[in-house]
C-alpha cells in the first residue's frame, strides 16, 4: 500500500484515504470507522470490480489514477477486489479471460465498469482475447450487479460517435437497450471522467446498496443537477451584458461559443486535475465535454463563419 512506500504508519495511511473520501463528498455515508472495518474484510468477500475499455484513449482511467491525496488503488483495494483493469492489472494474455470466466462461473456479484464507446457496427474494431468487445459486454453486463459507464464516450457518445466515424459506436446505455439487457446503470460523463464522481458513486453503492439519486439521463444529481452557466464565475457579466470578444478576455464567454448554458456539470465546484482548473477559469469557453454535443465540429471562437451569431475570430 501507499504507506509502505512512504514509510508512514497504517493509521496515517488510513487517514489519507479518509481525506480523499471526504474530498469527494462521500464522508456523509462513509466514516473513518468504516475504513477500519473494511480493512478487516477478506479480499474474497469484498465487492468485485471488472473494468474494461472499448473504443477509448484510456483518458478516463488515467484521470482516475490521478486523484489527489492518495493513490486511487488504495481506495479500490480498501473497499473492493479489482478482478481486472487494463491499466492497473498485471494479468496479460490468457490470464485475462481466465480471470473473467472464473468470476462469471462463480456467480459472485460484481460491478462492471465500462470506458469508451462500443463499436456495434464494426465489432472487430475493438477486440480482447480474440473476441469482439461486444461479446464481453454481453457476458459481463447481463450478469453484473450494476454497471457504471465511465466518461463521455461511454455515456454520451463522445469522440467515437462523431459524425464521419464508421464503427457505429454506441454508448453503454444504448447498447444495453438494443440487446435488452436489464441492469442498474449510472452514467458519469466528462472528458475525462472526474475521479471524484466515480469514487463517490462507488462508495455510495458499496455502503447503501444503491446508486445516488439520478436524473433522467442516469447521472448523479449531486454533480449534474445544475448547468455550468448557473454557477459560472462570469454569471454577473452575463446579467450585465458584458461579453468577452476574444479568448482570455474578461467577461461572459457566451458569444465565443460557451456551452455552459446547455451543459450540466459541477466544473465550477470540482474542476479537473484535483480541481486545478476548468475551461472557464482558464479564460476559455466551456467545451461541453459532459454533453451530447461534445465534441463539436466547429468551435465558434476559431471559425469566423460560425461566429456570425456574435462571436469573433481569433
Amino acid at each position: 500500500m501507499y504507506y509502505l512506500s512512504e514509510h508512514i504508519g497504517r493509521r496515517e495511511a488510513l487517514k489519507r484515504i479518509f481525506k480523499a473520501i471526504a474530498a469527494v463528498g462521500a464522508s456523509q455515508f462513509i466514516s473513518f470507522e468504516d475504513i477500519l472495518a473494511a480493512e478487516a474484510v477478506p479480499a474474497r468477500d469484498k465487492p468485485h470490480v471488472i473494468w474494461l475499455h472499448g473504443s477509448s484513449c484510456s483518458g478516463c482511467s488515467i484521470s482516475f489514477m490521478n486523484i489527489e491525496y492518495v493513490p486511487v488503488i488504495d481506495i479500490l483495494t480498501q473497499f473492493t477486489r479489482v478482478v481486472f483493469h487494463p491499466d492497473l492489472s498485471l494479468a496479460t494474455g490468457e490470464q485475462v479471460p481466465a480471470l473473467i470466466d472464473e468470476l462469471v462461473r462463480s456467480k459472485r456479484p460484481y460491478l462492471f465498469v465500462f470506458e469508451g464507446g462500443i463499436p456495434e457496427g464494426m465489432p472487430h474494431a475493438c477486440l480482447m482475447a480474440d473476441k469482439p468487445i461486444t461479446e464481453w459486454v454481453d457476458l459481463l453486463a447481463s450478469r453484473a450487479q450494476a454497471c457504471i459507464a465511465a466518461g463521455t464516450c461511454a455515456t454520451m457518445g463522445g469522440v467515437p460517435k462523431m459524425p464521419g466515424t464508421v464503427t457505429g459506436s454506441m454508448t453503454l446505455e444504448e447498447y444495453l437497450n438494443k440487446r435488452n439487457i436489464k441492469v442498474d446503470l449510472v452514467n458519469l460523463p466528462n472528458c475525462p471522467m472526474k475521479p471524484e464522481h466515480f469514487v463517490y458513486t462507488l462508495l455510495h453503492l458499496i455502503k447503501t446498496g444503491t446508486f445516488p439519486a439520478l436524473d433522467n439521463d442516469k447521472r448523479p444529481l449531486k454533480f449534474f443537477a445544475h448547468t455550468v452557466h448557473e454557477r459560472c464565475i462570469f454569471y454577473s457579466s452575463f446579467q450585465e451584458h458584458r461579453f468577452a470578444q476574444h479568448v482570455g478576455d474578461d467577461g461572459c464567454l457566451l458569444k465565443l461559443g460557451c456551452q455552459g448554458p446547455v451543459t450540466k456539470n459541477d466544473c465550477l465546484i470540482t474542476g479537473h486535475n484535483g480541481n486545478t482548473n476548468t475551461c472557464i477559469r482558464a479564460g476559455h469557453p466551456c467545451i461541453g465535454c459532459a454533453s451530447r454535443q461534445f465534441p463539436r465540429q466547429v468551435m465558434f471562437h476559431i471559425n469566423r463563419e460560425a461566429s456570425s451569431g456574435g462571436g469573433s475570430s481569433t
